[in-house]
């Protein structure tokens, strides 16, 4: 350590610079007090002396004092910065001041330290103070000199005089303090950049030590060498970094291969180095990747089969830098070769027998495959493909997924060998039956595979035979459709999925009836074009998820599966029993049939398959009893059900005749006036057996089985004389709302143009009458619908929605479509009581349908309080059994006449 240390060691207690602004302040000011000890302990002994000899006792105490109370300061090292700094400049003022006045203006110097120190210790502020204290003390001392007071020095010195030279030593005095408070802040934005760069730098060395250390710890893991070498553009190597594994591999220590960039080489088999060293310089020129295996003898003598995998960058001297791992290989290697030398005789072996045979390389997805399969399937040596994507891309796409299942289940070691048969597109098109055998025969160290061989075996023939004894077992060889057996598969398995999922499964028999007959007349082989003929149309009544099969002679079985409504049964018996009642032309004869069908249910009536089929078969002659042409249930709950809505369809054919229908009519009353000039019309069935039948139970009846447009045309005609009678006699605005069905609506054979005529033939507008509609008919966004709401539109007739609420109530049709009236669902309107939510959500429909311009009509009102609520709330009309109830034309019209002029509103 040389003296100059060891100094800045034993006085400043550092010996490295500053890192901050304080910490050079800090300095500073021991620097100062240093200087101060050592010129005071010089300078102020001898003056001290001096003073005391000549009688000047007080500028000797005031010398001995300042020289104490530096030397406290000096020793005080626990005392804070600004404390100690803040002292020493108050020594400096004390001594100036003390000076100023025993010697005079010549000792000004002193008092000019003080700002100095200030700036430099403390910055601007204390420097301005240091100044400010300064001015006041040397106007005070100049004033005080002229008043009077003998003060050594100043005799002589005017006022004036002395203001100029106080200005004077003020204006050096600021420009070298001010000057020393901005070089201190220059050099405090030094230290802060020089700090931070240090931080920095700190920073980033860490960081890095942290990387290497990481880097080394993995490469240690690394079953294999791993390196990086800089080789330049004359071939010179030096490598930069080499992992421990080099020694186990070459026999050498990392330092040794650092030392010697080309020891590794050295160790190159003579007979690879020359190929080794061909394939370094063309990845050198490219900076390609390199993947090459070669040989190498280490220090042990040993001789192993390496694998050099390395990528490279070009760097700044245009050489280049690779990057790269070495492992050993020598297992696999030995692995190969004992393989090649069987490959030639494995594969003699397998053509010989008629295979072909095939080779597969799994990391790189590449399949050799013989000549004999290529012929096999009809392609030349060079139309084949060998990447394993394109080879699966001609396996039927049945097939690949219970191939790639097989072949991944043997990779993973789960199977001891791979089969799979599956059909191959041969160059022709056709397609090629194969049964495909194989074995992993090499994998890694890791159990990963490496190569996998096989044949394959056509199987054509044999899959062809297969096909036909499982056809002829399962199938029906005259119609093609499923025999009993592939019938009782199928449906065990929907009833299966019908039990998972709680729905319900129906058998339905169907007998031809008289088939005998034509079999008898006209021969079997017409009777065989006619079974034939009768499949096809079944077939063409059913879906594709339901079953139709031929037992055997004119019986057929037919299974609906996921049932969740008897009317589609139903539907599809009907329709089955119209089609077979057609006409069957068989070849130049002419026959015909009828069906008879018996209807059984799983799980309702039977779970047993077998039971299923004898229900099936006691309903379907239930059936042919009733006199045939019809269907059966099996089930006595569903049979009566089935029989009562038979008879009431049928009777319903006639109602219209026998004229049973009557048409009732319930007044709807203005609320705010209590004038009545709106009606509903409703039809009623008076049944001459039954008595009167509710319109709950009919109307689905007449929707299923078409009767309803005939009905809708009938009470239309009705209400629309009622009115036009009603308009003369009564009120002229008179308007009457019939209901129409969404059936109506969607049927082809409904058809407004037959109720416009009517009207213009009574000679009626069409706002005399009120269609009300559901909101489910809205909801159907049918363009059917659509068109014929506009044609209703466009003719005048009112459209009025009709249990408003209660469905689906979106709010999105009552702007897309035109509606006049809007009809609140008695269901809101039983429950009304004031201050009662019914009442708020009444008044909140009221409110909504009267700013869409829509009218609004209560259902319901059955009381005097509901009445005056919905009054109240601003409902524009009311219908119910409060003011009266559904009632014929007769009646309506004495009820008419009985009224006063109004309804009390």
């Amino acid at each position: 350590m040389s003296a100059c240390q060891t100094i800045r060691r034993k006085f400043l207690g550092v010996d490295t610079a500053p890192l901050d602004i304080h910490d050079w302040r800090d300095r500073l000011l021991t620097a100062i007090l240093m200087v101060a000890l050592f010129m005071g302990t010089l300078t102020a002994v001898p003056s001290i002396v001096q003073a005391w000899r000549e009688g000047q006792k007080a500028i000797a105490v005031v010398d001995l004092l300042a020289l104490g109370w530096v030397v406290f300061i000096w020793r005080q090292r626990t005392l804070s910065f600004h404390v100690r700094a803040w002292s020493l400049l108050a020594v400096l003022y004390a001594v100036g001041l003390v000076l100023l006045i025993t010697i005079g203006p010549v000792s000004q110097i002193y008092l000019m330290a003080f700002p100095v120190m200030a700036a430099l210790l403390l910055g601007l502020r204390a420097a301005l103070f240091a100044l400010a204290v300064d001015g006041v003390t040397l106007l005070v001392i100049g004033y005080l000199a002229n008043a009077d007071f003998q003060l050594p020095g100043f005799q002589g010195q005017s006022l004036a005089k002395w203001a100029i030279i106080t200005a004077n030593f003020m204006f050096v005095d600021s420009l070298i303090a001010i000057s020393c408070a901005a070089l201190l802040r220059g050099l405090e934005k030094s230290l802060e950049r020089v700090g931070r760069d240090i931080a920095e730098r700190k920073k980033t060395e860490a960081l890095l030590r942290a990387s290497e250390e990481s880097f080394r710890q993995v490469t240690s893991q690394v079953p294999g060498v791993v390196f990086q070498v800089h080789i330049s553009q004359t071939g010179a190597r030096r490598y930069s970094f080499v992992s421990q594994a080099v020694q186990a591999l070459y026999g050498v220590e990392p330092e040794d291969v650092l030392a010697d960039g080309d020891l590794l080489h050295s160790f190159i088999h003579l007979e690879d180095r020359k190929r080794l060293l061909a394939a370094q310089a063309a990845a050198f020129d490219t900076a390609a990747p390199l993947v090459i295996d070669f040989r190498s003898v280490g220090r042990d003598g040993v001789l192993r089969w390496l694998q050099a995998t390395s990528s490279g960058t070009v760097s700044t001297d245009n050489g280049l830098t690779r990057y790269g791992i070495i492992i050993d290989i020598t297992e696999r290697k030995l692995a190969e070769a004992a393989l090649q030398a069987n490959d030639a005789r494995w594969k003699l072996a397998l053509e010989s027998a008629g295979d072909g045979v095939w080779d597969c390389d799994i990391p790189q997805r590449k399949m050799v495959l013989s000549e004999r399969f290529k012929h096999m399937c009809g392609y030349e040596h060079h139309e084949f493909p060998e990447q394993l994507d394109e080879v699966e891309a001609h396996i039927h796409p049945d097939d690949l997924p219970r191939l790639n299942a097989d072949r991944r289940a043997h990779l993973d070691g789960i199977t001891p060998t791979y089969a799979n048969e599956h059909r191959v597109r041969c160059k022709d098109g056709s397609w090629k039956w194969f049964l495909t055998r194989g074995l992993v025969i090499s994998r890694d160290d890791q159990g990963a595979p490496l190569r996998m061989i096989g044949t394959h075996t056509d199987i054509s023939s044999r899959k062809q035979s297969e096909e036909l004894i499982w056809q002829q077992a399962n199938y029906d060889g005259l119609t093609g459709l499923p025999n009993r057996q592939m019938l009782r598969d199928r449906l065990a398995q929907d009833i299966r999925k019908c039990k998972r999922d709680g729905l319900s499964v129906a058998v339905m028999f169907i007998d031809l009836d008289h088939f005998k007959e034509v079999n008898d007349t006209l021969g079997h082989d017409h009777g065989d074009l006619l079974l034939v003929e009768a499949a096809h149309r079944i077939r063409h009544c059913i879906r594709d998820a339901d079953t139709v099969a031929r037992l055997g002679g004119d019986e057929f079985t037919v299974v609906l599966p996921e049932l969740d409504s008897l009317p589609r049964v139903e539907q599809i018996a009907q329709d089955i029993i119209a089609v077979l009642a057609e006409v069957f032309q068989l070849g130049h004869e002419r026959a015909y049939v009828s069906a008879s069908i018996g209807i059984t249910f799983y799980p309702d009536d039977a779970t047993d398959i077998d039971d299923l089929f004898k229900q099936a078969d006691q309903a379907m002659y239930v059936a042919k009893d009733a006199g045939r042409s019809r269907f059966s249930y099996f089930t006595p709950a569903l049979q009566e059900a089935a029989q009562t809505r038979v008879r009431l369809t049928n009777d319903l054919r006639h109602a219209l005749t026998n004229e049973e229908f009557k048409v009732f009519y319930q007044p709807i009353v203005d609320l705010q006036s209590g004038r009545v000039h709106k009606a509903e019309a409703l039809i009623r069935w008076q049944h001459p057996t039954r008595g009167l039948v509710s319109p709950a139970i009919f109307i689905p009846i007449a929707e299923s089985s078409g009767l309803i447009n005939e009905i809708g045309d009938w009470v239309f005609r009705q209400s629309a004389g009622q009115v036009k009678n009603w308009r003369a006699r009564h009120q002229p605005d008179f308007q009457i709302s019939v209901n129409k069905s969404p059936v109506q609506f969607r049927s082809q054979d409904n058809s407004l143009q037959d109720w416009f005529e009517h009207l213009r033939q009574l000679e009626l507008p069409g706002r005399s009458m009120v269609v009300e509609i559901t909101e489910g008919l809205l909801l159907d966004a049918n363009p059917e619908v659509s068109r014929q709401l506009v044609e209703l539109r466009q003719a005048g007739i009112g459209v009025s929605l009709d249990d408003f609420g209660t469905g689906y109530s979106s709010l999105s049709y009552l702007q897309k479509f035109d509606i006049d009236f809007l009809k609140i669902d008695q269901a809101f309107v039983r429950g009304l009581a004031p201050a009662s939510k019914n009442l708020a959500l009444c008044k909140a429909i009221i409110v909504m349908a009267h700013e869409l311009g829509m009218q609004v009509i209560a259902e319901g009102v059955e009381t005097e309080e509901q009445r005056a609520l919905l009054t109240q709330a601003g409902c524009d009309y009311g219908q119910g059994y409060h003011f009266a109830r559904p009632m014929p034309a007769q009646d309506f019209e004495q009820w008419y006449a009985a009224r006063t002029p109004t309804v009390t509103a």
